[in-house]
């Protein structure tokens, strides 16, 4: 039996005007907006849940769209729920099947097509997808589960296993606890390699060590994090850094790396403390070290992934403090917070 879908859903907004004029997440409304029919080569999607990034957490940078209707915004890029309906031409598909976003609908050719900026999101009850660029969620995963692998999932697998060889005999370096660095400390330990990790307290260290993470350092107990690297590491370095963009901690990541190691940069803070070009090439050359650029990637490296997820029934850590789809600024707050531990997610009904 076909569902029942609705003319209008509910999908939260940011105003039809210019970011400059927003007060970042406070000022995301809950609006009525119609659900529309898929087209061809297109499958319509109920969400069921959705994940936030923290780089996003104000709100998009660059271009970005206020939907065809022009009434604003609709965040977010993960997501992850079933098919209602499908479009004519759509091979592979069939009403009731789970599925996830990609952070792209042409990634990479075509940056104009970022969900939730260029492109609508999916901070809404119903979305409309190409059907080549949703994938399926692995059978052992809940939606809330399946949301975080879009943009922190692919992000981190990218690091590990496109842009480098994370063997056993690899030793990583995530920094902090957001999304990308635990989904990072996971699929690390799946493929046997030794994993470190950074972060603000007992209580986040005790939850890498349940993941199976070999050492956990506080970096507010330890601000030159990078010695405790090299003495955990026998004076060598880490081959592989998780960059997040915290203050202060590129340098330092590049000195915790071992000559010819590579700091994967993932994301840049405003607040990052500013090193000048000749001190960041010294340290480099220094090290014989790189640094390597990671933003997202592809279906192709999602349908990888997923493979792998599969293969080692790994289950993307969700922080234990999921919220409801009317909290959804409450959960913009949080992530802000710096609070979280994985992936904050949003329940959308």
């Amino acid at each position: 039996m076909a569902p029942t879908i609705p003319n209008a859903a509910k999908a939260w907004r940011y105003p039809p005007t210019e970011p400059s004029l927003w007060n970042s997440y406070h000022s995301l409304e809950l609006k009525d907006v119609p659900v529309p029919k898929p087209g061809k080569g297109e499958v319509l999607v109920k969400i069921h849940a959705v994940a936030l990034n923290a780089s996003l957490g104000q709100y998009p940078g660059g271009a970005f769209t206020t939907g065809p209707d022009r009434g604003g915004l609709i965040p977010t890029s993960d997501g992850a729920g079933e098919i209602v309906a499908v479009g004519e031409g759509v091979d592979g598909w069939g009403i009731g099947d789970r599925v996830h976003s990609l952070f792209s609908e042409a990634w990479e050719q075509d940056w104009p097509t970022t969900i939730g900026s260029h492109v609508q999101g999916c901070l809404t009850q119903y979305r409309i997808f190409p059907a080549n660029f949703c994938l399926p969620v692995p059978k052992h995963l809940s939606y809330e589960q399946a949301a975080a692998i879009p943009c922190a999932g692919i992000t981190a697998f990218n690091v590990l296993f496109e842009c480098s060889s994370t063997t056993p005999d690899s030793t990583v370096l995530v920094l902090g606890s957001g999304g990308v660095s635990v989904l990072g400390a996971q699929f690390a330990k799946a493929a046997g390699a030794r994993v470190i990790a950074t972060t603000s307290s007992e209580d986040k260290a005790s939850k890498y060590k349940a993941l199976g993470v070999d050492h956990v350092i506080n970096y507010r107990d330890t601000p030159d994090w990078a010695d405790e690297v090299k003495k955990l590491t026998g004076g060598l370095g880490v081959d592989q850094v998780f960059e997040i963009g915290g203050k202060g901690t590129l340098m330092e990541a590049i000195r915790a790396i071992k000559p010819g190691g590579v700091v994967h940069v993932i994301s840049v803070s405003p607040d990052a403390a500013t090193t000048s070009v000749n001190e960041l090439a010294m340290s480099l050359l220094l090290k014989q070290g790189k640094l390597n650029g990671v933003v997202v990637g592809g279906r192709d490296i999602g349908q990888r992934l997923d493979s792998f997820i599969s293969k080692h029934k790994i289950t993307p850590l969700v922080d234990s403090k999921v919220f409801e789809w009317k909290e959804a600024k409450d959960a913009f707050e949080y992530i802000q917070s710096g609070a979280h531990f994985g992936k904050v997610v949003i329940k959308v009904d």
